[in-house]
């Protein structure tokens, strides 16, 4: 199936510590593409914010998404956006990123638990799953309350390691009640989920999160999904995002959300 609104809500141009292309060839790849809205979401890491100068980095991807929205206008609508990962972990870094930059969009992630490393760098093999998750989900839930954010990235990230690395048997349904409780505090206050579609193009070959949680959250009430690639080079602009839209209709959802000035925009899947 073809589909006629394609948006990307999830990308990292050289200004984030792992990404590699200009936003200027991201954008044209987009275009090139099918792409009609992108947000530009480059890292905000709060627990190593100012000694890694992300607090610089955020600052400078902000105004090259100003210069980009101008030079791509007519062809792409350029959202000025962040990623911010582990706000609880240093709140004076959360604050100095929300209020550095007048933006568009915010994804709160959890990229790794309180004094750990990022999941995809811990040692699976010495490690109880159980106890990890269970660890991960509390700390988001905890994020979901903070709630100065528009979409909670990637619920299902750990998965993409502990599963398709590690290739581990997680049984996600033990930690069902933890993960309801999110995605209804979630709806509660009006936030949306993001559909990551980075997984589809990793050794764990889904997105995050799948589609039974997708659907979760849709039976709890849930209105807003966002979607995105988690674009780290211009090659994947947009991958498999038509993927994850046809997850998102057999899920329930008649709609992608876009934020423009932190409102949500509806975008019909069509």
């Amino acid at each position: 199936m073809q589909y006629r609104q394609l948006v990307d809500f999830h990308i990292h141009t050289d200004n984030s510590c792992d990404g590699h292309d200009s936003l200027t060839y991201m954008c044209e790849q987009a275009a090139a593409r099918g792409i009609r809205a992108l947000a530009v979401t480059d890292h905000a890491e709060c627990q190593r914010y100012f000694t890694d100068s992300f607090h610089t980095a955020i600052r400078y991807s902000f105004f090259e998404t100003l210069k980009a929205r101008s030079a791509f206008m007519g062809q792409i609508a350029v959202m000025t956006g962040m990623e911010l990962g582990q706000p609880l972990h240093d709140l004076k870094a959360a604050d100095d990123a929300l209020h550095a930059n007048s933006l568009d969009f915010i994804i709160a992630s959890l990229h790794c638990l309180r004094g750990q490393p990022d999941f995809w760098q811990l040692d699976y093999s010495a490690l109880d799953p159980d106890r990890l998750l269970s660890d991960y989900f509390a700390e988001v839930y905890d994020t979901v309350c903070w709630g100065q954010f528009d979409s909670l990235g990637h619920l299902t990230y750990p998965l993409r390691y502990m599963v398709g690395r590690a290739h581990l048997p997680v049984e996600l349904s033990r930690h069902a009640d933890e993960i309801d409780e999110i995605l209804k505090r979630l709806v509660a206050d009006g936030k949306a989920l993001e559909l990551n579609t980075q997984g589809y193009r990793t050794e764990y070959g889904r997105p995050t999160p799948d589609l039974p949680l997708l659907r979760r959250f849709r039976e709890l009430g849930g209105e807003y999904v966002t979607i995105g690639s988690d674009a780290h080079y211009a090659a994947d602009v947009g991958a498999n995002i038509a993927d994850g839209l046809a997850l998102l209709q057999e899920a329930g959802f008649s709609f992608v959300t876009l934020y423009d000035r932190r409102e949500p925009v509806p975008v019909v899947i069509r």
